[in-house]
């Protein structure tokens, strides 16, 4: 009974993963995107590809925005959750997962986002695979 329900529920949540991720580990270098930076273009850290997936970013409990200083200047993370599906591979810490299309559902400002792994979320029968992710701001 209680695989028939998670089933039923990992169904759901994926109905409800309608933007497409692509997730990959830095490689330490950096290129010029001219997306970047809200379309002004600027250098962003180059991944290695590991999978494309779907997804769903969500924000549990309201905006976690962290401050802190970072060469003589304030940066400013937000801490979301991104909900891939269960059978997905492991995403190692440091990943970064970049918003490659959003759903017309969804607030088209994630496009392009990247978003960092923060920390894996395993659990028991549960419908998603969920990751602490950071994206930094400014």
């Amino acid at each position: 009974m209680i695989s028939a329900v998670t089933e039923a529920g990992q169904q759901a949540a994926e109905s409800r993963m309608l933007d497409t991720f692509d997730i990959g580990v830095p490689t330490g270098g950096y290129t010029y995107d001219p997306a970047a930076n809200g379309g002004t273009g600027g250098d962003v850290e180059t991944i290695t590809p590991l999978f494309a997936t779907v997804g769903r970013v969500k924000v549990g409990g309201g905006l976690a925005a962290r401050e802190a200083e970072a060469g003589g200047r304030t940066v400013v993370t937000v801490v979301r959750e991104l909900h891939i599906p269960v059978g997905s591979a492991a995403v190692p810490v440091g990943a970064v997962a970049v918003c490659t299309a959003v759903h017309p559902t969804s607030d088209p400002t994630l496009l392009n986002a990247r978003l960092r792994l923060a920390g894996p979320a395993p659990g028991s029968q549960t419908t998603a695979r969920r990751l602490e992710v950071e994206e930094v701001l400014t």
